[in-house]
């Protein structure tokens, strides 16, 4: 004759422990999701800010533009920063880009720069993006 009494206490207890440990580690694991959600979120806001940056620089020389008449000693009045913003933005100079002209003249054609968007993410890590843009001598930034 058998009987069937179901689960002994020390079964159940097992269980609740192996179901309770899941969840603790469900719950880090969306935590730690969140913190980079977070993280990403704030890469693509820096991004698109870089990105409105150099487009601005790149039209310096056109009609109606808000860098019209700026040279690189005060390009960085040109820079689109947003007051309580977690992020600083700095634009400078990288190199110069020259050739050698007949007779041993160097020109430079045009100039690299580094626009720069860094910011603190919920980790208190510092993070930084840079993205170049080149700008031709035809611009007033190299006089």
């Amino acid at each position: 004759m058998t009987f069937n009494r179901g689960f002994s206490l020390i079964e159940v207890l097992v269980s609740i422990v192996v179901v309770a440990l899941s969840g603790i580690g469900t719950l880090k694991l969306y935590g730690y999701m969140e913190v980079e959600k977070a993280n990403a979120a704030m890469f693509i806001e820096a991004k698109v800010i870089a990105e409105s940056q150099v487009a601005l620089i790149q039209t310096v020389n056109t009609t109606g533009s808000m860098c019209a008449g700026k040279t690189f000693e005060n390009i960085n009045d040109c820079v689109n920063q947003q007051e309580d913003s977690p992020f600083a933005v700095t634009v400078t100079s990288a190199k110069s880009l020259t050739h050698e002209k007949v007779a041993g003249v160097v020109e430079t054609y045009g100039k690299v720069y580094k626009v720069t968007v860094a910011w603190t993410d919920r980790n208190n890590e510092g993070k930084a993006l840079v993205i170049p843009v080149s700008v031709s001598k035809y611009t007033n930034l190299l006089e």
